[in-house]
């Protein structure tokens, strides 16, 4: 993720999956060209490839401490996630 062309990144483990916040991403940058990466990625280590998604947000969402998370789940402990 630190090669992507963007002011910032999130990613967001969520019930339903994987979704990628990126912000201030360059002019030409393909979300599909990550987004396919890094299934590519996930599957090469051998896991389960859950939905993934990758959103532009104006800025990545920070926390109370004023710094945003690079990884940072929004799932219960005992939910799975859907292929």
């Amino acid at each position: 993720m630190d090669t992507v062309p963007a002011a910032g990144w999130q990613v967001v483990q969520e019930p339903s999956g994987l979704t990628v916040l990126l912000s201030g991403v360059r002019d030409g940058f393909s979300d599909k060209t990550l987004a396919d990466s890094l299934r590519r990625e996930l599957a090469a280590q051998g896991t389960v490839v859950p939905r993934l998604e990758v959103r532009r947000v104006p800025e990545v969402p920070k926390g109370p401490m004023g710094k945003a998370p690079l990884i940072k789940s929004m799932r219960s402990s005992v939910a799975p996630i859907a292929p």
